[in-house]
Formats: structure tokens, sequence, C-alpha cells
């Protein structure tokens, strides 16, 4: 198929073709449009090929030369333009662009572009400052970027045809205008600012290298500041001008700029080609470029032509002009500066050639500060730290501060250019042929080169040479000049045309681009820039160009603009690569590149690592830069253009949609993400109009337009039949939303009744786990009547349903007398009534309704009911206490109930309900019918008596007034109250409880009122005087003589009474509080869960479980607190310490054992056995605080425990739920690991000087009778502790017995043990203090388990051994060797203990077998009964009803996981103690001095005789430290 269309009407060429919105594709294929007559014109006398094929691949050489002459580097339609300006019969017919090459029309191109000013100004001194090694990471780190991004752009160009425009159209047609519109933007400033760096780069070198003298501010004779000014003054100055004259070139026509790109690009071949060819000439000729070195700082070369402070002229010593520059004269005996006089002149060469090995001297950085000087590495010199410095402008400075960034982002522009062929995608002969290739192969050369420059530069220039940014050491010579052969000049003036080159192109470019955008039309202030001169030149893009340049000339360093550019060029390539990335991952179907060497993590990577170089260059840049982009988006997305391109942004919204939706189903969301998301229930006439709109008012007023809001009607009947009126009916909710503002969705469900088209919408609504969580329905309106009763009817179910979806029920009444959207209120209440405490989703919603302009002025108010044995003052505190923590702004008013005398009207009303359950029951209804048709009567029932307006309320009328002379005119319910006036309030109940009038009245005689057939019994109280109207339902007979019943009051349900009296006294409350309210609200309980609301207090586990916590409480507290207050001048702080840590420690551990163990439903549950988990969590604390006792501060045990909780806490977590091991007693979990936790810390906490003791760690006769008590407190509460947590029944029996014999059979053998190890046969208190306990621990693994009361005391027996021996022998040796000052030898009574105990455990385990245990094996070890499916396990559940499935384990298997978790509990409390002891030990937490150990009076306020109660001179313990130390001293006795 051939496209007969010419060149200009394609989308991928032509001036027309520019800024238009949608490439023009009119053939499927690729450069289809050229004929073969065209081919034949276009290689007709230019080539000799045989064959036609041969003829795109083997021109000749004139067609080479052709190809030369007709070379230009300006951007698309510059060219088309030119022509059209100077001939008039192109404005009659099409432009036929010239047709380029790979070569021609994007290798060149990009080449000239991307090597510029940096490599000839900057590249020396950037291998300078930053070493061979870190200059060559930043051009690796650039040009890997720029590849990267050219592989992109090269699957973004070869994916279609690439219309004019290049980058900013393959861009903001991948990702969208916005985006697209962004990164132009972007793209356009990098460029004018480049432009700005070239037009620098242009004056630098005329006014330093070619022509210093024109200098208009002259810097002779200024130093430091005055300099710098001047030369920026200069460089503003002449920048101007010479950007002015560039703008006019440019303006004039663009044929001169094209005229010399083939002289530009030759500057450029023939400079680089200079350095190579000066390279290879150092290698053995070096140039002669001494430098002069003063001691070992290198001198500026104007001011002297010597480089030698004398010379020897006949027999006589001259000095020379670099003496009289520092000295004040020129004879010999003059006064020099001090630096002068101590060093001696130098000389070095600045060249030293290639071969020479000064390329080790440069591998590494130099970083100077500004002002700072020049120094040669490796040369001694002589320097007077605090002799001032004088004469610094003799010397070669550093002009500005260098580091890392900064050169990174010097470096980056010099990388910039890749773009050049893909802006001139429309001039080339194959555009998805020439652009990738032509591309990656000048990013490959001028890689390589400036690779090579590194090197090459690093091993040929010495390094003070390198770091003179302007050759000031050289005779102000070109760095990189000095380098070139056959003539510095070759440099100078090339790098100068060079640089004007670009500086034109740019200028050239930048407006072209900014025209392409403005006439994109999707930033509507830049549509003015779309128009231009006659032939389409871009006059106002220009006249904006110059003054954003103008801006860069302003700052005038080269330097500083060069991350300016940088940041928005990476801006550019970061979405190139993004844009690849993007139509990659998403796999579009239009996604077809011809380039194959691509993958989405290459362009990933070229994107992180564009943006790690934005921060790198300028972190507040890029954040600038970031800025414009977001502004930019955001205003087109705001008011901008409202094209569709085909952008992968709308794929990756479905994506992002898709991925959110399914993050949404992983778990609840948390309290405090939650807010209303609602499903709104709205109702449509006959002609599919919205019934009540207000509702919409209402659901705007309260989402504000956030949050999910789905907006339902329902249509009876078919979907095949009816789904015009559906879809007329969504057009209604869509128009009326957009009316009212309502961001959201409109469904429309067609069903054959209204009632499960409502039940639908409640299930279905939303998607996944974005769906409502709040149900917005209008109380029925007229639903007393009969022909309006089946709008009750679904009301109620619409109740019942949304109770059991769990979702939060919104009914407003009165529907139609809310305030519009326009409406204001300026002064006035919103009343929250408080009945039902629901965790303030009732106050939630007037604060959501007060950000509303309509409800914006109006206050809150909430009530809340007190009953006669509340404390109102309190109830208000609290409530006020809570809104505060809500920050929620209210006045609170706390109600009160008093317990009056209920009403007979009460006891009437409540008589009438019980009867009418007796007639339902009469009329053998089943019992769903019978249930149904109850919740049908109450709920009539509680809207049979309404409130009128406070100007027809009489307090004495009766019912039956109201009845008679309302039933011929009432009104509706929406015409009786306006909002303006007191709100009708309506205050549901449970079933059996309903709201009453104000009045009560004394009626004798009931009577059923009028019934249609199929519809409920309805009744009332009517007088007597009125007649009944019975129609026949059911046995008429049996309902007369049920009505005829007399009141019988001692049968009534006295709660349903009492229920029913609080609703009617709280209506009369409400009435006369909110009378003048603009809104009131009030929450509904639900249906009761237990029909019964009965329950079995002792059923609770209350009374199961207290009585562990009470005596593990006994246990913390007394147990503890005594026991570590043993030290004579440390009672204080071993008992209230422990009181504190306790305290904190049980609270913190209720928050982290809860929210891992007993997190579920978004809540934390707390109960007693929380408490006795989070006691266990505080022994663990206590234990490893004896490791420490004395030696720290409160500060530090307080963080101590603050970071040992959630250690413990992950641990406990992962081993109970991942390695389920058994371990009743605790003696893995707490003992073990709070032994190790204490040893870790301890072990950091190392003072060599209390190894041979201290003099205040002693005790006392009262001390150690204190901490003995504390012993017996442990002693007698442990068997609570061991079992505590145990299987209610045999386990936790054998536990209690178990503890108790191993406790007696340790008691024993402590005292028998210490008598005999003793040397006086005396018994230690030390030993009675703490090995009498060993046995609680020992048995602590095991304890639940079969293991016999012989075993039990054997491991009573062997604990106490360990641990006496522990103490006797065991604990100086770790204090000595091991830098483990274990203070109350934690690591005898509880880690090795624990081991033993852990051992025994295992070896139980592995005993344990059915034949001994019976069924109750797999209680004991529940981690061993069969798992579920497993046949065994109903057999075993027919034994053991409450039996759960287990993991199926062998005993072997249990055995394993006991031994893993005992060795991963000891390696994550050593390692946690350890790292906990660290920050123990930093400075500021108060840690006591070394004489302050073990003493009261750094922390308390002690009594008067504290320093006379038994002091180390005590006569009844003779020596300073006594026997009773066993426990404290770490040294042998």
């Amino acid at each position: 198929m051939l496209n007969n269309l010419t060149e200009c009407e394609e989308g991928d060429g032509g001036p027309n073709s520019q800024g238009d919105a949608t490439s023009k594709e009119s053939s499927p294929f690729i450069n289809s449009s050229t004929s073969d007559v065209e081919k034949s014109q276009q290689y007709d006398g230019k080539n000799m090929a045989l064959f036609e094929e041969e003829m795109d691949t083997s021109p000749m050489v004139s067609s080479m030369l052709s190809s030369l002459a007709n070379y230009s580097n300006l951007t698309q339609g510059s060219k088309e333009h030119e022509e059209a300006e100077n001939n008039e019969e192109a404005r009659k017919k099409t432009v036929q662009a010239p047709r380029m090459g790979t070569i021609m029309g994007v290798y060149l191109p990009c080449l000239q572009n991307i090597l510029g000013v940096i490599l000839f100004l900057r590249m020396t001194w950037l291998v300078g400052a930053g070493g061979v090694l870190g200059t060559f990471t930043i051009v690796f780190m650039c040009c890997s970027t720029t590849l990267l991004t050219a592989i992109s752009m090269s699957a973004i160009a070869t994916n279609g045809v690439v219309p004019a425009g290049g980058s900013y159209y393959m861009i903001s047609r991948s990702l969208g205008p916005e985006f697209g519109g962004a990164v132009g933007i972007c793209f356009y400033l990098g460029t004018t600012f480049a432009g700005a760096m070239y037009i620098l780069g242009c004056i630098e070198i005329l006014l330093i290298y070619i022509v210093p003298a024109a200098a208009i501010f002259k810097m002779e004779g200024l130093e430091g500041a005055e300099a710098e000014a001047a030369l920026l003054n200069n460089m503003r100055v002449y920048g101007t001008i010479v950007l002015s004259f560039m703008a006019l070139v440019v303006f004039v026509g663009v044929k001169y700029v094209n005229k010399l790109a083939l002289v530009f690009l030759a500057c450029v071949i023939l400079s680089i080609l200079a350095v190579y060819a000066g390279v290879i000439k150092t290698s053995f000729d070096p140039p002669d470029f001494p430098v002069c070195v003063l001691g070992n700082r290198t001198l500026v070369s104007k001011g002297f032509d010597i480089c030698a402070k004398t010379i020897e002229r006949g027999n006589a010593t001259v000095t020379t002009k670099l003496w009289r520059a520092f000295c004040d004269s020129e004879f010999l005996n003059a006064t020099c500066d001090e630096y002068f006089t101590n060093n001696n002149i130098s000389q070095i060469q600045g060249i030293p050639g290639i071969t020479s090995g000064i390329l080790a001297e440069n591998l590494f950085s130099t970083f100077m500060e500004k002002n700072s000087m020049l120094e040669k590495r490796g040369i001694p010199a002589v320097l007077d730290p605090e002799a001032p410095e004088t004469n610094t402008n003799r010397y070669v400075l550093a002009d500005i501060t260098s580091f890392f960034t900064l050169l990174v982002g010097i470096y980056f522009p010099s990388v910039t250019g890749i773009m050049a062929g893909s802006n001139r995608s429309g001039d080339l002969q194959d555009a998805q042929k020439s652009i990738p290739i032509g591309t990656i192969m000048a990013i490959i050369t001028t890689s390589i080169i400036y690779m090579s420059s590194v090197i090459l530069f690093g091993a040929c220039v010495d390094g003070v040479v390198l770091r003179d940014k302007f050759g000031e050491g050289v005779n102000g010579n070109l760095v990189i000049g000095t380098l070139a052969w056959p003539s510095p000049w070759v440099i100078v003036f090339g790098s100068f045309f060079s640089t004007c080159g670009a500086g034109l192109q740019s200028l050239t470019g930048a407006p072209r681009l900014l025209q392409a955008i403005a006439r994109d039309g999707i930033i509507p202030f830049l549509r003015v820039f779309g128009h231009g001169k006659a032939n389409g030149e871009p006059t106002w893009a220009l006249l904006l160009t110059a003054c954003i340049c103008e801006i860069g000339i302003l700052i005038a360093s080269l330097d500083a603009v060069a991350p300016i550019l940088s940041m928005f060029f990476l801006m550019c390539y970061m979405f190139v690569n993004l844009a690849c990335a993007l139509q990659t991952l998403l796999r579009t179907p239009n996604w077809r590149p011809r380039f194959k060497f691509y993958h989405w993590a290459l362009s990933l990577l070229g994107m992180s690592l564009c943006l790690t170089l934005m921060f790198l260059c300028s972190w507040y840049y890029a954040i600038v830069a970031m800025v414009i982009a977001s502004c930019i988006y955001k205003y087109i997305e705001f008011c901008g253009a409202e094209k569709e391109w085909g952008d992968g942004i709308r794929g990756i919204s479905l994506s992002a949609a898709r991925y959110a939706l399914m993050r949404l189903e992983e778990g609840p969301p948390h309290t405090k993400n939650w807010r209303p998301q609602i499903l709104v229930l709205m109702s449509l006439d006959a002609e599919q109009n919205v019934e009540q709109p207000r509702l919409l008012s209402l659901t705007s007023q309260l989402k504000a337009g956030k949050g999910l809001t789905i907006v339902g009607a329902c249509v009876e009947g078919t979907y095949l039949n009816n789904q015009p009126q559906a879809q007329k009916g969504d057009q209604s909710l869509r128009k009326l939303m957009e009316v009212e503002k309502v961001k959201g969705f409109s469904q429309v469900v067609i069903s054959s009744n209204l009632r499960d088209a409502t039940s639908h919408l409640i299930q279905a609504g939303g998607l996944g786990g974005l769906h409502h969580n709040t149900v917005l329905v209008s109380f029925p309106r007229n639903w007393k009547q009969a022909e309006e009763h089946h709008r009750c009817r679904n009301f109620i179910e619409v109740v019942r349903e949304t109770t059991a979806a769990h979702l939060a029920l919104l009914v407003p009444k009165n529907i139609s007398a809310y305030p519009s959207n326009g409406e204001r209120f300026t002064e006035g209440h919103i009343d929250v009534w408080w009945i039902v405490h629901d965790g303030g989703m009732l106050m939630l919603l007037p604060f959501l309704l007060r950000h509303h302009k309509v409800w914006r002025k109006c206050k809150m108010r909430i009530f809340t009911v007190a009953q006669m044995d509340d404390n109102s003052i309190q109830m208000k505190k609290d409530l006020m206490t809570f809104l505060y923590h809500l920050r929620f702004d209210a006045e609170v008013e706390v109600v009160e109930m008093h317990e009056s005398d209920i009403s007979a009207y009460t006891y009437e009303k409540t008589l009438v309900m019980e009867q009418r359950s007796q007639i339902l029951k009469e009329m053998h209804l089943t019992k769903n019918e019978r249930e149904r048709e109850i919740q049908s009567i109450t709920d009539v029932s509680r809207g049979s008596i309404r409130r009128k307006n406070p100007s027809n309320l009489h307090p004495q009328r009766s019912i039956a007034e109201e009845s008679v002379g309302g039933s011929g005119e009432e009104k509706s319910e929406e015409e009786s109250v306006r909002l303006s006036r007191p709100r009708q309030v309506q205050l549901i109940q449970g079933k059996n409880a309903t709201p009453t009038p104000t009045s009560p009245t004394s009626p004798t005689a009931p009577t059923p009122a009028a019934m249609s057939p199929g519809e409920e019994v309805q009744m009332t109280w009517t007088d007597d005087t009125e007649k009944p109207n019975n129609p026949a339902v059911a046995n008429p007979e049996s309902i007369k003589d049920m009505f005829n019943m007399k009141p019988e009051w001692e049968n009534l349900n006295h709660s349903n009474v009492r229920r029913m009296h609080h609703a009617q006294k709280l209506n009369e409350v409400i009435v006369k509080k909110s009378q003048e309210a603009k809104l009131v609200l009030l929450n509904m309980p639900g249906p009761p869960k237990n029909r019964t609301n009965k329950t079995r207090p002792m059923e609770n586990s209350l009374y199961q479980n207290y009585p562990f916590f009470a005596d593990i409480q006994v246990m913390i507290f007394l147990g503890f607190g005594c026991l570590l207050a043993f030290f004579r001048r440390y009672g204080f702080g071993g008992m209230v310490f422990n009181f504190l840590i306790a305290t904190f420690t049980i609270q913190w551990a209720i928050l982290v054992q809860g929210f891992f163990q007993f997190y579920y439903d978004g809540k934390i549950h707390l109960g007693v056995l929380n408490l006795i988990n989070a006691e266990f969590a505080c022994a663990v604390v206590l234990i490893s605080f004896g490791a420490v006792l004395g030696k720290t501060s409160p500060v530090q045990l307080l963080i101590m425990a603050l970071l040992e909780i959630p250690v413990f806490g992950v641990t406990e977590w992962a081993v109970v739920k991942y390695l389920k091991i058994n371990d009743a007693g605790g003696s893995i979990l707490i003992h073990i690991f709070a032994c190790y936790f204490g040893l870790g810390v301890t072990f950091v906490l190392y003072r060599p000087s209390l190894n041979e003791g201290h003099p205040k760690e002693s005790t006392s006769y009262q001390s150690d009778l204190l901490s003995v008590m504390g012993t017996l407190f442990l002693w007698v509460f442990w068997p609570s502790f061991n079992s505590a947590l145990t299987f209610k029944g045999d386990d936790q029996h054998r536990a209690v017995l178990h503890t108790f014999i191993g406790l007696s059979a340790s008691t024993i053998t402590a005292f028998a043990l210490s008598s005999m190890l003793s040397k006086n046969g005396k018994i230690s208190m030390a030993d009675v203090q703490n090995v009498t306990l060993a046995g609680g621990v020992t048995v602590g693994a095991s304890v639940d388990m079969m293991i016999s009361p012989a075993a039990a005391y054997v491991l009573g027996i062997l604990g106490c051994i360990a641990c006496m021996l522990g103490y006797k022998y065991l604990s100086p040796f770790l204090a000595r060797r091991l830098r483990l000052q274990d203070q109350c030898g934690i690591h005898n009574l509880h880690g090795l203990t624990g081991l033993i105990s852990s051992l025994a455990g295992i070896c139980a385990i592995l005993l344990a077998t059915e034949e001994t245990y019976g069924p109750s094996l797999y209680q004991t070890f529940s981690h061993r009964a069969p798992p579920e499916g497993d046949p065994l396990l109903a057999e075993l559940q027919e034994l053991i009803p409450d039996l759960e499935a287990g993991l199926g384990r062998t005993a072997r298997e249990q055995a394993l996981f006991q031994v893993a978790a005992v060795f991963g509990t000891i390696a994550v409390a050593a390692v946690g103690g350890l790292l906990t002891g660290v920050v123990l030990k930093l400075p500021y937490l108060a840690s006591p001095s070394n004489d302050k150990c073990f003493d009261d009076e750094l922390f308390f306020n002690v009594p008067p005789d504290y320093n006379c109660v038994n002091g180390p001179q005590d006569v009844a313990y003779g020596p300073m430290f006594s026997e009773t130390q066993t426990k404290l001293m770490l040294t042998e006795e």
C-alpha cells in the first residue's frame, strides 16, 4: 500500500506538522511516502550503483560531498523557515526538506552538541580537583546515564513514526499532556540555560585567553572578592552584548547560523585531534611549560620574569622582580614576607609527559576551599601556623570551594546534547533506523573521548597545573591548550568558535521547542508564543528565550550555571526513561519498537541514575526543578489541555487502581484511616427523575469531595425490558451529582422488586476492598399511609441488612427541609445526643459537616445521659477529655435522668406490646413470619406518635385528641418541620422499646385500627367513645378475648417497662434541650447479639485467672522488691527502683505483647491474661536488673526496660508462633532470656574498679532480714508463677505439685551445702536468700509434664547444687576473666538452672508417650496433636472435645525445636543486651560514679540517721565486708 502524500503532510516531517496534537500517520508503513520517481530523482546524477538496492548503502563521493554541503545542526523546521523566507514559491508549494542519513543527520549533530565548553574549559580542572579515579567515576556515571537514556529514547523513537518536535513529542505522546508539558518546559529551560552557559564560556575564553586587555572592569591589583566581582561584571556586560548579537542573528535569519554549522563542527573535531596529538608528542618531546613554586605554593606567573629570588650578574647578586613582589625594597637586606624568606623557589615542569609517571600523583582527589592556595604535593615547606597570610594575590588561589557533588553538577552538561538527532527526526531519511544507531554511536564516541581525556590529562599534566583553572601559573594559557599540538591557539580559537556555534544553536532550538509546546495548546498562557513571523519563525518565543538566557548571563559564573541546566536536562532524561519503562511494563498493545535492545530494568536504572545525579549535583536546585515541573503539571491538569494522545499515564492509572484495590484486600483498614465511604440509596419517580435531591446535598456537605461515594438507585422490572429506564435514571443521577458537586460513582440496579434491588446494592456496591462502610437512606415519607406502607417495610429491611453487614446507617428525617449547598447558617448549633457509645463516630459527623461552608459557623454541642448512680461531674470531665483527644471543639452537657415513678402510660404501652406478641403466637404463624410481624408492629408503633411544631405543642394533649383531631388533615413529615425550627426527634430502641408521646393518657379499652388484607395487625389506644373496626384475621374471637384481658401488672417484663419509661423521658429532654438546634444527631443501638441479654458472671475468666494474677503481683512488687534491698545503703534503690521499673514495664509490655499476640480486628484485646503475660515480661526485666543493681541510674534502668521489652516481645512471639515449644514455667523465655540479656548489659557497663569490691557493697542485719522476706514471698507464690498459664485441670495441678517439691528440695539442699561449704560451718544468708529458689526454676520447663515427684525432687537438688557452686566459684571467674560483674548472681540462679530445666524438659518430651499420658498427651504437648484432616484427630476429639488440631510433630521433632529455642533465645538476648548496654553507656544518662555506687543518697532524700546505721565499722559484723557478701563479692573469700 503506497501513500501519495507529500512529506510535509506526514506526521514525521515538515514545518506544518510541528505543533500538531496528533501525528498524521496515513500509512501503516514507515517512510512509505516517497515514490519510486522521487527516489530516482533523488539519486539521479549522484550515484553510479549498478543496483538500486545499493543506493541507500553505497553513496558515492559526490553524494557524500553533497551531504556535507547540506549539513546543518539546527533543529527541524529551521531550514524550512529559512527557505520559505527567501523563496517566494515556497509559500505556494510544500517545501521539500533535505533527507539525511545516520552520520550527517544524527551522529555528527550529537557529537557536536555533546563535545563542548566543559571539555575545553573545565575538564582539566575537574581531573585536578577530583583526581583521575574520582573524575573517571563522574564521567562513567554521567555517560552511563546518557547511554541508558539513549536506549530508552531509541525504543520510543522506533515505536511508530516520530513526529516533528523530537524529545518533547516523544515524552508528551508517551506520558500524556501533563507530563509532556512539564518535561517540555524543563527541556526548554535546560536548552535556554545551555545557551547562557555557552555564551559565558565564549566570553571567558575571549577575556582571559584571547584579549585580556578588553576587560572593562580591570582586575590588576585587585584580590579576593573585588577581583571576583570585576570578573563577573565583565562576564555580565560582554555576555549581554554577545547574547543580543546572537539573538539578532537568529531573528534576522537562521541561514547564517546554518552556513557556519560545518565550521563549528570542524572546530570541535580539530580541537580534539590537536589534544590527542599533543598527548602523543609528550611521550617523546614534552613541551616546556615551567611552573614557579615558592615552598609548595604555586605562584602567579604574571608578576615576575625569572623564577628565582636572586640571580648572579657578573660578580654581584641581583634581586629579581619576584623578590620585589615579596619584599619592601630591591636590596638584599630588605624586609621580606616571612614565608618567602623561609622557603625556596623551585621550578617544576607543568607538562612532564605521559611517560613521567605523574599519573600516580593525580589518582586521588584534592578538594580545596575557596581562596586557598594551590600547593604542590611532595615539596616540603616551612610554615608558621600563627603568622598571618600576606601577599596572597601572588599565589594561585582557588576561586570556589570544590567538592565531589559540585564536580558532578559542573561536568554533566558536557554529556547533554543526545537529543540532537531526535529533535531533527523529520529531516532524516529513516528516523527509526538513524536515531538509535547515530545517537548511541555518538554517545559511545564521546564517552571514549571523555574517559580517555581523564586518564591522559592525569598522565601528562602536573596536578598544580590541572587545578589551575584559569592557567595563572602557566602565563595565563588555557590549560588544555598547553597540551595541544601544534599550538595552544588551536584549542583557544577552536573552543571559542565551538562555544559561539553552540550558543547560536541553543538560541535557535529553544524558541522552536517553546513554539511547539505553545501550538499544542496544553499550557494556555503560552499560546502567544506559538505565533511568529509569516514564515513561522518564532519571534515571540525568541524574545522570551533571550530574556531567560539573560538570567543565566547575570549569574555570570559558568560553574554556577552548569548545575542549573543539569537539573533540567536530567529531569527530561528521567522522564524519557520513565516513559520507556512504563510502556514496557504496562505492555500496551501499541508498544512495538523496532529497536529491540531495551529493557524496562535498564530504563528504571537510567531513571534512578538521573534522580541520583540531580541530588548529587545540587539538592536545592533539584527541588526547585521538581517544584517547577510539579507546578506546570498541576496547572496543565487544572486548566490545560483536554487531549487524549493514547499516553501511558491512563494505563498506569488503571494498573495503579488495580494495585491499590489489591492492597486494600490485604487487611482491614486502621481506625486512623477510617472515614465514611457512603452508599446513598436514592429513589426514582416514574419518569426516572430523582425524588429527593437534598439527599445528595447532604452527601456533598458530609463528604466535601473526599473518599468513596456511590449513588445507587433501583428500577423495578427485568434487565431486558427496563434497560432504557435504567440508563435514563443513571443520567439523572450523574446530572444531579454534577450539580451538587458530588464526586463518586452512580449505579442503577434492575430487579423484579425494589426490596431485592436495594439488597443487591448494599451487597455488591463497590469493588474489592474499596466498598462502602456507611449507608445513607432517607426516612420513608408518609409511611403511616397504607398505600406507602411498602416503603416502611423496605426501610426496615435496609436497617436489618446494614446491621448484618456491619455497616453504619445514616437516616436523615425531613430531608426536604435540609439546606442546599447554596445556603449559609450564620449561627446555630449542631446537637449530638450521644446515647450509645460508638467510639466517636457520631462526633465525626458534625466535624465533617462543619468543613462545609453551609455548616461552618454552627457550633457543636454534645449531650450525654447520666443515670442516678452516675457521677455527672466526672462524666463531663471524662467526655471533655475524650473530645480533647479526638481534637474536637464542642460544648458538653450531661443530662441527668432521675429515677421517678414509672408512669401508668408506660405500663399500658408495654402491656399492649406484649399482648400483641401473644396474639401473633395464637395466629400459628411460622417463626420467621412471627418475628417479621413483631418487628413491623414495633416499627409502626415507633412512629405512631409524632411531635408537632412548637406552636402546636400542648403539654396536656392526649393520644385520643391527636388521633381524632389529626386523622383527616395530617400533613407529611417533610412539610410539618422545617430546618430552622425545632427538629423532629425520634429515638429508636430495641424491639421491646418504642418512643412515646410527651403526655400519657389513660385509655380503658384497646381497639385495633383499620387494616387491609395482607397487612400487619395495627393497634392504637383510643377513648371509650371510639368504635372498633375489627376485620376478620385468623381467629377473631380469640383476638377479641385477648384484647378484653385485664392488665396483669405483676406479669409484665419490668426491664421492658423501664426501657420504655427511659425512652419517654429522654424524648422529653431532647425536645426541651434541642428546640433551637439547626440539626440534631442521635445514635441508635443495633439489635443485641444476645437476645436474652443475660450473661453467666461466674464463667468470666476473671474468676479463674485473678488468683494467679494476685499471686504474681505479690512476687513482682514484694518478692523482688524486698529481695533486691539487701545492700545496707541501697535499700531504697533496690525496693523503690523495683517498684518504678515494674509499673513502667507492665504497661509497656501490655502494649508490646498486645501488638504481637493479642491484636486482631484492629484492636488490642485486654484481659487478665494480658496482665499475667505482662508481669512475666516484667519479671524478665527485674531479673536483668539484678545484674546491674547499684551501678545504674533510674534513667538507665527505664531505658533498659524500654529496650528489653520489645526484644523480649519479638523473641517470645517468634518462639511461640514459629517454634511452638513447651515452656510452662518460663525457664527458656523468662529465666534464660533475662539472664543473658542482663549479662550482655553488664558486660558493656563493666567497671574495673569494682572487681575487688566496694566499701558500700555490704549488707546489714536489717537489710538481710528484708531480703529474706522477699525470698519467702517468692518461695510461697512460685507455684502460681509456674502454673498460671498451664492447661486448667491435671496439667495445672501437676505444675503446682512439681514446683512445691522442687522448691522444698532446693531449700533443704541449700541449708546443707551452705553449712558444708562455709569455713566456719555456719549458714550464709546469701545462700538462704537465693539458692533456696533454684528448684522453682529447674522444674519450670517440665513443670506440667508427667515427670514424677521424684524427678522434681532431683531437679530441685541439681538446681541448688549448680546455683551454690556458681556463686562460690563461677561468679568470681566470670568477673576476673570475662568482665561480667554479675551483681546479684543471676547467671547462677537463672542461667545455669534455666539450662538444666531446658535439658530436663527436652528429656521429658523425648520420654513422653501415649501409654504414659493417654489422650491428654496431645493437650500437654499440643503441637504433637494430629493436624487438621487426620482421622486420628476426630477420634481424639471424641475423647477430648476441646482438643485442637496440632502440627503432627514427633517427640524428636519437638525436642529439636526446644533446642533451637534455647540457643536462639540466648543469642537474641545476648545481642540485645550488648546493644542495650551500648545505649546505656551514652553520656547524660546520670550514671553514678564509682564512689557513688550502691548508695541511696545519690537519688533519694535519705533520713538523718542514714550515715549512722550499720557503717563499715559496725562491731556486729566486724570486718568491712561480711560473709553475707558471697553473692555480691566477685572475688573468692
